[in-house]
């Protein structure tokens, strides 16, 4: 099982209504991130690029093996998905940040650190499904609060296109 699930703030003096909230996903009986009833500021993070990033990584995935997303708000969290045909496995993982890296990389860590939960076993066409079904989910809310002129709007149209 792959799940995602987000809840966006509502702060009129964001430049980028939508950006932030609450992101969580859900693998196996895992999960990373939180949803809260209450609006706690501390515990925001980008809904953008977490969508940006797991659409990144999808697009890689359909091609190739191996990619891993980049918790930037966290100290040394990655999400590591390997890709065996149908199945994808993904773990949190622990390690040093990259300069340059970005939020999503091919390369494999060298000090990759098995330390959370690792190799939850996910159906690639589930996988997929979710991404997609929540990222048009997440554009239709932005596209609510924003202008659809807005580049990070277009963007994020563009990745799912491209997948599509």
């Amino acid at each position: 099982m792959f799940e995602i699930n987000f809840k966006l703030f509502s702060v009129e003096e964001e430049n980028f209504p939508g950006e932030y909230g609450y992101f969580n996903f859900i693998v196996s009986d895992s999960s990373y991130g939180i949803i809260l009833e209450d609006e706690v500021e501390i515990f925001t993070v980008s809904v953008y690029e977490w969508f940006s990033s797991f659409l990144k990584a999808l697009n890689i995935l359909e091609t190739e093996d191996y990619v891993l997303i980049n918790d930037i708000e966290s100290f040394n969290t990655w999400i590591e998905m390997c890709r065996n045909k149908d199945i994808i496995t993904i773990s949190k993982i622990s390690g040093d940040k990259v300069e340059q890296g970005g939020w999503v990389r091919k390369e494999k860590l060298s000090d990759a650190d098995y330390k959370f939960w690792k190799d939850k076993d996910v159906l690639f066409s589930d996988f997929r499904e979710e991404i997609l079904e929540k990222s048009e989910k997440y554009l239709a809310d932005l596209i609510n609060l924003n202008s659809l002129e807005n580049n990070k709007i277009v963007e994020l149209d563009k990745l799912i296109k491209e997948i599509n």
